[in-house]
């Protein structure tokens, strides 16, 4: 594919920050995940072409995984395409091989207004509901202090799969956990250096009432946009596809749940003051923190904080450590761990708890695992202020 025409610096200049982004994104995200977006990550990283697709995206959604799930929405209605062989997702058995960025190139070009379309428009939305673990490892934690009915907020919700914790089944480290949900969908995690899984998740408190916040709300009514949630999933994880299938029908099966249009760092507050009742409002949040910059970053903590002037509320996370740790929770004396190397293992993901405000207890904040950022598997903390400097880098996939 040809590149833009000479002197257009700017374009030059973005182009240079998506190959870097393109590039990070195999090594950190793709590697040992997918081999299919590894190679095409760091095929459309040396190709121009390729990467002036997502340049007709904002500036805030110029991301490797909108461009790849755009080509992955318009293939599940061209499954003929030679594309589609390397996609298991779309029935492909094809493996990796020297073709495939071709391939992609060429249906790219085929597809080139659509695909503008897409980006243009779209947002970047997943729904990964193994991250339900690490929502009941805070929901866990907090339940020491906070023993009664909590409300549930997710702040980044996409569909609001989410909130439906308490109704799925959970296999930590190869077991069941008690107890969990007696319905169709099954969360799998492994368990990484940590205790029996038997004692990994306890029960969920009863959720009085839940709400999801998002920019773009998924409203799974509407087929397009279930699609466009399913096109996220990566090629060859047809397994996390059933999952988010049977979450999707159990989800729709009956109330949905409710997800309002919102910004996180300008309405998080207002929206947990409409809540109903004055039980602890526990807010979660999973790679939220990944779209916002330092100063937004900050902004959404002292929303937080504002809410917590009127009612308990505590932050449970999944985020990369560095984001984290750039946020002004970070001065929190219990997440000092923050400031030693944990700090910069960002290929992975670390969950925890902040509790803000006046508390009815004496709940600190802690770190409570290590995590693959899509909750394949975990490494539970040792102690709340754990640096993980046991848990090798060769276990991640970070190495």
């Amino acid at each position: 594919m040809s590149g833009w025409p000479d002197g257009a610096g700017s374009k030059t200049v973005a182009a240079e920050r998506l190959r870097r982004l393109f590039r990070f994104f195999a090594a950190t995200q793709c590697r040992g995940r997918s081999a299919v977006y590894e190679a095409l990550s760091e095929g459309i990283a040396g190709d121009d072409g390729l990467l002036e697709l997502l340049m007709a995206a904002p500036d805030d959604q110029r991301r490797p995984s909108l461009l790849l799930a755009a080509v992955n929405f318009l293939l599940a209605s061209d499954p003929g395409a030679p594309l589609a062989a390397y996609y298991p997702v779309h029935g492909g058995r094809r493996p990796v091989d020297g073709q495939l960025v071709t391939a992609f190139a060429a249906f790219c070009d085929a597809h080139r207004g659509e695909l503008g379309q897409l980006v243009r428009t779209q947002a970047t939305q997943t729904n990964e509901i193994r991250r339900c673990v690490a929502l009941r490892l805070g929901l866990d934690y907090l339940r020491r202090d906070w023993p009664g009915p909590v409300t549930l907020v997710e702040v980044g919700a996409s569909a609001g799969l989410n909130l439906l914790v308490d109704r799925y089944r959970y296999r930590v480290g190869g077991q069941e956990a008690s107890p969990s949900g007696a319905g169709p969908v099954t969360i799998s995690c492994d368990i990484r250096d940590g205790d029996p899984a038997a004692g990994i998740l306890g029960p969920v408190p009863q959720i009085t009432a839940r709400l999801g916040i998002d920019q773009q709300p998924v409203r799974l009514a509407d087929p397009g946009a279930r699609a466009w949630l399913e096109a996220f999933i990566w090629p060859e994880h047809t397994a996390d596809l059933a999952v988010l299938r049977a979450a999707i029908d159990l989800a729709t099966s009956g109330p949905a749940p409710v997800v309002v249009q919102g910004d996180a760092i300008t309405d998080t507050a207002r929206l947990l003051d409409q809540l109903p009742g004055r039980e602890p409002i526990v807010v979660f949040t999973a790679t939220l923190l990944s779209y916002l910059g330092a100063s937004a970053r900050a902004a959404f903590a002292a929303q937080l904080g504002q809410a917590a002037e009127r009612r308990p509320v505590a932050w449970v996370f999944a985020e990369a450590p560095g984001l984290i740790a750039s946020t002004a929770m970070a001065t929190d004396p219990v997440l000092a761990a923050l400031a030693r190397p944990v700090a910069h293992r960002n290929a992975l993901c670390l969950v925890g708890v902040r509790p803000f405000g006046n508390l009815p207890t004496s709940t600190d904040g802690a770190l409570l695992a290590l995590a693959d950022p899509y909750l394949r598997w975990l490494a539970p903390a040792r102690h709340p202020a754990d640096d993980f400097q046991w848990l090798p880098p060769a276990q991640g996939p970070e190495a």
